[in-house]
């Protein structure tokens, strides 16, 4: 029996930045699932391996395209299609469209990822739409394993977006201190060259403040490098110095 449709295409939206994660995580499912996977070629963005599940043989190949990554699928030989019970075991003399797309150099085959994003322009089967009596076994277990791989990584997406989040707003709660620090300590400074014009001794609430200066310059620097930790102990340190400094002058 022979098989027309021997060409399946993945669709996944918005993860380009996570193409290399994508295909470790695929390339580990397929494996546990029983999927040899060999020449293994890397090509800038783009991937191409030979797989072997069961008895189907196929190239894959995935890329990403714009913010999305494509995988494409094509039989040569073998496979069981999922057809009632008993199946039906594919013949050969497939590999004909399989060269075509994915024996061919990089651009060739970028370009036949980028063609079935926009819908069957090879004539591609989606994989993940697929019927149950249309798909072989493998291009099933692919879309199952990369569906998986993908709600992993919209999962880790998300919990990075939300660390981003957190560390946006402590930075925010962090530069509202570091302003109000700075305010108290200005006004400090004001104190001191009134004290210091009427000739009193404010030597060492003028250290102190000098110190709380270099300590906001310091945090500022901080926030900037992203090391919110160390802002935080600087600006402490310089209230910490306005504090004192305002003793001393109480003293006077």
């Amino acid at each position: 029996m022979k098989y027309a449709a021997s060409t399946f295409y993945y669709h996944i939206e918005g993860l380009a930045d996570y193409f290399n994660l994508f295909i470790d995580k695929l390339f580990n499912k397929l494996s546990l699932n029983g999927t040899a996977i060999t020449d293994k070629i890397l090509e800038g963005d783009l991937v191409r391996v030979s797989v072997k599940y069961k008895d189907e043989r196929g190239k894959l190949a995935a890329s990403t395209v714009e913010d999305d990554i494509k995988v494409l699928y094509e039989v040569e030989s073998g496979g069981i299609l999922r057809k009632g019970v008993l199946g039906a075991l594919m013949g050969g003399g497939l590999a004909g469209l399989a060269s075509s797309l994915l024996a061919g150099d990089v651009d060739s085959i970028k370009s036949a990822l980028a063609g079935a994003v926009v819908g069957g322009a090879y004539g591609m089967l989606d994989g993940f739409n697929t019927a149950m009596d249309e798909a072989t076994e493998f291009s099933r277990l692919l879309a199952g394993c990369i569906r998986d791989v993908e709600h992993e990584l919209l999962d880790i997406r998300r919990k990075e977006e939300e660390r981003r989040r957190e560390e946006e707003l402590e930075k925010e709660s962090i530069e509202e201190e570091l302003e109000n620090v700075y305010a108290d300590m200005v006004s400090m400074g004001d104190e001191i060259a009134l004290l210091e014009a009427e000739g009193r001794d404010v030597s060492k609430a003028k250290a102190r403040y000098n110190i709380a200066l270099r300590n906001l310059e310091d945090a500022k620097e901080a926030l900037r490098r992203g090391d919110n930790l160390v802002a935080k102990a600087k600006i402490r340190s310089a209230s910490r110095m306005i504090e004192l400094a305002r003793e001393e002058l109480r003293a006077l």
